[in-house]
């Protein structure tokens, strides 16, 4: 991450120069307190620095240096984006609040500003589905080594699945299931066999973008309720998609009923935690 140097918007500094130009934000929302947040008015800056906190009544919840900042292609100077992950567990919906400063002026500009909610999820079917950068449907294909879904934040809690699959049914109540698999030594239970680094589900070589998706069923004969899912951890393995989406289904149609939890990013080769 660049430093940081930034004054606030009621300082001054001596000279002449104005405070800078208020970012305008495009803030998108998903499960587990996952926000991105992203510059819209970027190109109104020559060389910014960018700063975030997100608060709930008089508690800070995600201060400025928690908050991951995008680089400028140029390599330079920060980027148009900003990624957050609120991880606290008070309550309430939180206040974010984005401040820039040029470099050059002296005040920093006011606070533009957005709310969220830390959401979970609680549902039949949960699916990954790989995406483009802008979260469109993309045939460049996607693998997952190891994959659980726990009930507790941070990785803690019952995990789901609760074994290491055999099959894709070999746990009673959990299915696992993909749009697509390249051949049997990449099928889908691979995801979920306790091997990250060996084994995994692969969705190479396919065509259709539609079914470029893994996913987790909670069968209703053993949870009549799903399990509330707090949190993921993955390692991806052979993820070449940009992103991928969470969505999540009663019914497993995925023609309209389904939510949107997200778009979220991923580093391959490593354990990422959601």
């Amino acid at each position: 991450m660049i430093g940081k140097f930034l004054l606030p918007a009621s300082a001054g500094g001596g000279g002449s120069s104005p405070a800078t130009t208020t970012p305008t934000l495009s803030v998108t929302k998903g499960a587990f307190g996952q926000i991105t947040v992203t510059i819209s008015n970027y190109a109104s800056y020559t060389n910014p620095n960018f700063s975030a906190v997100a608060v709930v009544g008089g508690t800070t919840t995600v201060p400025d240096n928690s908050v991951v900042h995008s680089i400028d292609a140029s390599g330079t100077k920060l980027g148009n984006k900003m990624y957050i992950k609120d991880t606290s567990a008070t309550a309430g919906t939180r206040t974010l609040s984005i401040r820039a400063q040029e470099f050059g002026d002296y005040i920093q500009s006011a606070a533009a500003t957005d709310t969220y909610d830390v959401t979970y999820i609680t549902a039949r079917f949960i699916r990954i589905l790989a995406t483009d950068a802008s979260g469109g449907p993309t045939t460049i294909y996607a693998g997952i080594s190891d994959i659980r879904f726990f009930t507790g934040t941070g990785a803690t809690g019952t995990a789901y699945p609760t074994t290491n699959l055999t099959s894709n049914t070999s746990e009673t109540g959990i299915v696992v299931s993909s749009g697509f698999a390249y051949n049997a030594t990449y099928d889908t239970w691979k995801a979920c066999d306790n091997s990250a680094t060996g084994s995994f589900w692969w969705s190479l070589a396919i065509s259709n973008a539609a079914l470029n998706w893994w996913q987790i069923e909670f069968e209703p004969g053993t949870y009549p309720t799903p399990p509330t899912i707090k949190s993921i951890r993955a390692y991806f393995n052979n993820f070449n998609a940009p992103n991928f989406k969470i969505l999540s289904s009663p019914t497993g149609a995925f023609a309209g009923e389904e939510t949107d939890h997200g778009l979220f990013s991923r580093v391959n080769n490593a354990y990422n935690y959601y």
